[in-house]
């Protein structure tokens, strides 16, 4: 489910008119609004980035990931993988699936020395029965499977590189806009990205009309919101 356009534009323009602080276009809404949407798209992607430097157990722990990976789940897509090569492009990569025998399975990420060290011990290489992965590259992938072999059948969960714009549109009336649902195209983010995203654009908006009023009364906001999801 989308964030309505219109919803966010009537919201910013009722709020950005409180006490006469200023009119915004709706050329500089939609300016706004696209600047808004990808700063809290590429601030979900530097988190999870953060998290997952970390390790893999921490990437198990805390309800603030599962919460950015549902948040992020629409952008998420399975791209096949050749064994050996580098990863399509994206901002940010997922798990990491072999599909064989029309059975899809969730690869486990190993370090280099883990793969070598199991297939020069006879004790452990018995052990050695599921798939496992590692990067011998920063996008470079080697995939082994339960025989220390290379295998096939990859694929990768990664994110698209760029958002689709968003459009409030228009026709004029008595010299006035008015919201066209036809030229319209709503934001791509999570519904509860709704606050934030009025928030975000009336911080813009604040700094194009120079209004400083408007600007700390939306970065208060914008610093109250942050504080709650980070409780």
């Amino acid at each position: 489910m989308a964030i309505n356009i219109d919803t966010v534009y009537q919201t910013v323009q009722a709020l950005a008119n409180k006490e006469q602080r200023g009119y915004i276009t709706p050329q500089e809404f939609n300016l706004f609004a696209n600047q808004a949407q990808q700063d809290i798209y590429e601030q979900y992607i530097y988190d999870l980035q953060v998290v997952k430097r970390q390790g893999p157990s921490v990437l198990s722990l805390g309800d603030s990931v599962n919460v950015i990976k549902t948040k992020l789940q629409a952008f998420l897509s399975l791209t096949d993988v050749i064994n050996g090569t580098d990863l399509p492009p994206s901002h940010y990569y997922g798990e990491i699936y072999l599909e064989q025998g029309g059975e899809r399975r969730t690869l486990k990420q190993v370090d280099p020395d883990t793969v070598t060290a199991l297939l020069l011990s006879n004790f452990h290489k018995q052990g050695f029965t599921d798939a496992v992965y590692f990067m011998d590259g920063p996008k470079h992938i080697q995939v082994w499977d339960g025989n220390g072999q290379i295998t096939n059948g990859i694929t990768v969960e990664k994110l698209n590189t760029k958002l689709s714009l968003c459009v409030w549109g228009y026709v004029v009336v008595n010299e006035q806009p008015v919201y066209n649902y036809q030229t319209s195209t709503n934001f791509s983010l999570h519904p509860s990205e709704q606050s934030d995203l009025v928030i975000k654009i009336l911080k813009l908006a604040g700094i194009s009309i120079e209004d400083q009023q408007l600007f700390s009364a939306a970065s208060a906001e914008d610093g109250l919101n942050t504080q709650q999801e980070n409780k």
